[in-house]
């Protein structure tokens, strides 16, 4: 009965925001006041962020219910639908393999074991990245060393170093990243997550590309700096025989451009977040997501609907909120696949993840593109009245963290704008409508508006620092 009551208010929420809207419209709707108000916001994340959608986890119905809510709003925009069959929803056919028990990071053999470390415990393991993890033992001190070899399919120590690091250490061969924990990763410990291998794509040989890392305890890192090099290591972990089959969900809409050469301009967000987890303490078990990342998919909305009503751009925008972002990527993977665009047609991609709250790092009214060093892209759209500051927190490797990452290994010059100051609700319960500064998010959001508009409108093609390009 519960569940009936449920999907009947979660239906009339999606019908209210369709309403006088039931036939697809053929041209965007007619130009206006490109204003975004406070009141639109909180709605939409007050609905996307609400217990009734039961923290939208990975490839649930509730994200479901979110891409359709998301659907219905590029369609009373006029957009061309991005689903088959003229849906504004990708439903996409994932499968992914469960592990049974807390992964172990055996060091040494089995013979003559130096040490035995458990998920939750001593390890934080992170998504599995394939079904057998393991190398020889090697430490990189990035400070003495900051362009190190690599040898292939080594467990690399990281000491002194940054989550960018890391991204270099697996570009340059490494199974598996080891890194000591951070005050942030030790709040992770009273909760830790579910292990398992990322949904992977049912059918198609693109995949997620994502990182095996795992981060030790303090205990454990001082303990691995008396382990020689070389010495064997592996993750053990027992995985289903047959994989977990369902379905995870994008929700994407296109504003064909004006200019005959094709060339688009991506705006994302991820629509996931993590869930119900029955077993957490606390009478909280709703992980709702309000900053991570419905922020970034009302961010999504409000920037269509503004540039919706200039009608028409030179270059095409796809406006797309992907499914599974915290699952291994399924739905960025996807676009992939089966582009709106050819991806040499794609040429930047502007990603919004947690824009709910300031960051008190940065200048007030400020945002920050994360890899803002790697490209052009970040300082051009600052010119034309962005206002982003390069990424205050290198240490925490975000440009590797969401899914523009996806479609950066592709060549796509992609960055996520965020204004995420560390805060402690973030993969947590409290992470919580009540949490939002509303004020800051509505601003931020309104402050992108010009500065894409241009980027729409111009002749202007990001590119990569020589270099830099993932």
């Amino acid at each position: 009965m519960r569940r009936h009551v449920r999907f009947c208010a979660v239906l009339l929420v999606l019908l209210a925001g369709c309403a006088n809207h039931a036939a697809p419209r053929t041209t965007p709707k007619t130009p206006g006041a490109a204003g975004v108000s406070e009141a639109s916001v909180r709605a939409h994340l007050e609905f996307l962020a609400s217990d009734a959608l039961n923290g939208r986890g990975s490839g649930t119905r509730d994200e479901q219910i979110a891409a359709e809510y998301v659907g219905a709003q590029f369609r009373r925009l006029g957009f061309e639908p991005g689903g088959a069959a003229g849906s504004f929803v990708q439903t996409i056919d994932v499968e992914r393999r469960t592990v049974a028990a807390p992964p172990i990071l055996v060091v040494g053999t089995d013979a003559a074991p130096r040490a035995r470390w458990t998920h939750g415990k001593e390890i934080l393991v992170g998504t599995i990245a394939r079904e057998a993890v393991g190398g020889a033992l090697q430490r990189v001190d990035m400070k003495a060393t900051p362009d190190p070899t690599v040898a292939p399919g080594a467990a690399v120590f990281l000491l002194n170093g940054t989550a960018q690091d890391a991204g270099l250490l697996f570009r340059k061969g490494a199974a598996i990243v080891l890194t000591r924990e951070t005050p942030q990763a030790r709040t992770r410990w009273q909760n830790p997550r579910p292990v398992g291998l990322p949904r992977r794509l049912n059918g198609f040989s693109e995949q997620p590309d994502r990182a095996m890392a795992i981060t030790l305890s303090n205990e454990a890192a001082d303990a691995l700096q008396a382990v020689p090099d070389g010495t064997p290591m592996r993750l053990d972990f027992r995985v289903s025989a047959e994989p977990v089959r369902g379905q995870t969900y994008n929700a994407v809409g296109i504003l064909r451009g004006t200019d005959p050469s094709g060339d688009a301009i991506l705006i994302t967000s991820h629509l996931d977040h993590l869930g119900r987890r029955d077993t957490v303490p606390g009478p909280d078990k709703i992980f709702n997501g309000a900053d991570d990342d419905a922020s970034g998919t009302v961010a999504v909305i409000e920037v269509a609907d503004a540039l919706a009503t200039r009608g028409r751009a030179r270059r095409t925008l796809i406006f797309a909120c992907f499914g599974s972002e915290e699952a291994g990527g399924a739905g960025a993977a996807y676009l992939l696949v089966k582009p709106p665009v050819p991806l040499e047609k794609m040429i930047a991609n502007v990603e919004f993840e947690m824009i709910g709250r300031p960051d008190p790092i940065v200048p007030a009214h400020t945002l920050w593109l994360t890899g803002y060093e790697r490209s052009d892209l970040g300082a051009e759209l600052a010119a034309h009245g962005a206002r982003l500051v390069q990424d205050p927190h290198p240490d925490q490797g975000f440009f590797l963290r969401s899914d523009n990452i996806t479609l950066a290994r592709r060549g796509v010059v992609a960055h996520t704008v965020s204004s995420f100051g560390l805060h402690n609700d973030y993969h947590q319960a409290s992470d919580e409508t009540r949490t939002i500064d509303y004020p800051h998010m509505t601003e931020s959001i309104a402050s992108m508006i010009e500065p894409l508009a241009w980027l729409a409108n111009s002749t202007f093609k990001p590119a990569w620092k020589p270099g830099m390009k993932p």
